[in-house]
């Protein structure tokens, strides 16, 4: 068991060491601490996704929404913040091809039951306690093993968790997006001994943009997930046990996460950045879990 440990230990080691940032220095190590840092580059990304958003909320055509997206992804460059060894042409067609694509199939496409949210879209989005899963889910979201794994003794099924998701540790904390699904805002409880000793409500803050079948939807202020939302538990003994609630907000998400492996670790004080194409976008102002 305790080689097992060892050997869990050192992939995750391996795997973090491999984590190259956009460009510039991110993490500077302190003698007893790695502390990540909010630098140059990323304000400048932020201030250009806010221009960004200034001009998107004229806009009314998908047309000119996939101009300004284009601009921005040719600014980003210039400054020197696309992911490294991403060309304009690369980054472009990552956030836009899917969009482009959907377009054409559109005519054949069934009937749109996302009536708050948007579907089929382009999102542009800066907001903070937003997390994205890769694609193919993990292994997690297939229901049967979702209950098994969440909904059974801690001691038995801590190793069995810790193995199955060293494979996904590399892609979360990859920039390029493929199909991910994002978890925004989230609940944690555990109650020891019959007695509620932590409740933490995570609420997302910052804003989304969208256009797709439903037209221009946004979003700005406070907000959770609102397409579903993932419950776990983990039974440590017949009277403690420890709740979590996820509100997936996106859906199907191909594109680019910026700065991504500050916003994890960062993740209540740091807003993610994204921009790229999802299946299905939605959100709402009041917790999923009520």
């Amino acid at each position: 068991m305790k080689k097992g440990i060892f050997c869990v230990l050192v992939c995750m080691l391996m795997i973090l060491s491999s984590v190259v940032p956009i460009s510039g220095t991110i993490l500077t190590k302190e003698p007893s601490q790695l502390m990540i840092q909010r630098n140059a580059q990323y304000d400048e990304t932020e201030k250009i996704f806010n221009d960004l958003k200034v001009k998107l909320d004229t806009v009314t055509t998908k047309q000119d929404a996939l101009v300004l997206v284009n601009e921005a992804i040719v600014e980003l460059n210039e400054h020197g913040l696309l992911p490294k060894g991403m060309t304009i042409k690369r980054a472009q067609r990552l956030v836009t091809s899917s969009f482009l694509m959907d377009e054409l199939t559109q005519p054949f496409q069934n009937n749109n039951e996302n009536n708050t949210g948007n579907t089929n879209c382009l999102v542009i989005g800066i907001a903070s306690q937003t997390a994205f899963t890769p694609y193919p889910a993990l292994i997690f979201n297939i229901p049967i093993l979702h209950y098994l794994i969440f909904n059974s003794s801690y001691s038995n099924m801590t190793f069995f968790r810790f193995y199955i998701q060293l494979p996904y540790v590399f892609r979360v904390l990859q920039p390029f997006k493929y199909g991910a699904y994002a978890e925004v805002g989230g609940r944690g409880k555990y109650v020891e001994n019959g007695n509620t000793t932590l409740d933490d409500i995570r609420t997302s803050s910052g804003w989304v943009w969208t256009i797709g079948m439903n037209g221009v939807k946004k979003w700005n202020g406070t907000f959770y997930g609102g397409l579903y939302t993932r419950y776990k538990k983990i039974v440590l003994n017949n009277y403690s046990y420890v709740e979590g609630w996820d509100p997936m907000g996106i859906r199907g998400f191909v594109g680019i996460n910026f700065f991504n492996f500050i916003s994890i670790f960062g993740r209540d004080e740091i807003p993610s950045i994204y921009i790229g194409f999802a299946r299905e976008v939605n959100f709402t102002y009041s917790p999923p879990w009520t």
